[in-house]
């Protein structure tokens, strides 16, 4: 009787191994994708790309062996392997997640300043043009005037690129509303401005 007990006892424990219960591959896969999954959400694709790269293909490789495993005899099996690719796969998800925060961090902070610069270069156009202002008959000042409401709009724009964490992009418009405000500045100071123009 203690025989035929301990049998099934056996043969249901088999059982649920093959059926994934003893498999330690489904927690290092749980585990793993969600390690993914926020690198994901952290922009490592395009901030870590190489930490990310390695981590998508350790959990591959760890897949495979647990796939590879399952196939074998029961009692042949090991899951050692694709443990190890399994913890490897996970710590460098999360180096990739880390590496993309702080790289989102710095770029955050470069369109930060990129948008301090060109909101005081706005500044001083709106300064250079105040005479313009006055100048309600005379075509370039209000020409320059109108770019100047074109800087003011790129601005905004600039700023909706901040807060949509699109830092590269916001950085290089703010690289161009400076340019253009400098040169604006420039134009401003000409001739077509001063005391004796139309």
């Amino acid at each position: 009787m203690k025989t035929s007990r301990a049998l099934v006892i056996v043969t249901t424990c088999g059982l649920l191994s093959v059926a994934g219960c003893g498999n330690p591959c489904l927690k290092g896969r749980t585990k793993t994708d969600q390690a993914l999954r926020e690198a994901r959400e952290a922009q490592a694709p395009s901030l870590a790309p190489e930490a990310m790269a390695r981590a998508v293909e350790l959990a591959e490789s760890a897949e495979r062996e647990c796939v590879a495993q399952s196939l074998r005899w029961f009692f042949a099996r090991s899951f050692r392997q694709a443990e190890e690719l399994s913890s490897e796969a996970l710590r460098e998800a999360e180096g990739a997640r880390e590496q993309a925060r702080a790289r989102g961090g710095l770029l955050r902070q470069e369109a930060l300043n990129s948008r301090y610069t060109a909101g005081m270069a706005v500044s001083d156009a709106i300064i250079a043009l105040r005479r313009a202002r006055e100048m309600k008959g005379n075509a370039r000042a209000q020409a320059l005037l109108g770019r100047l409401e074109g800087l003011r709009l790129a601005l905004a724009d600039l700023q909706r690129e901040i807060d949509a964490a699109r830092y590269s992009e916001a950085s290089q418009l703010g690289e161009r509303i400076r340019s253009e405000a400098l040169r604006l500045q420039a134009d401003a100071n000409t001739e077509a401005l001063s005391p004796g123009s139309r």
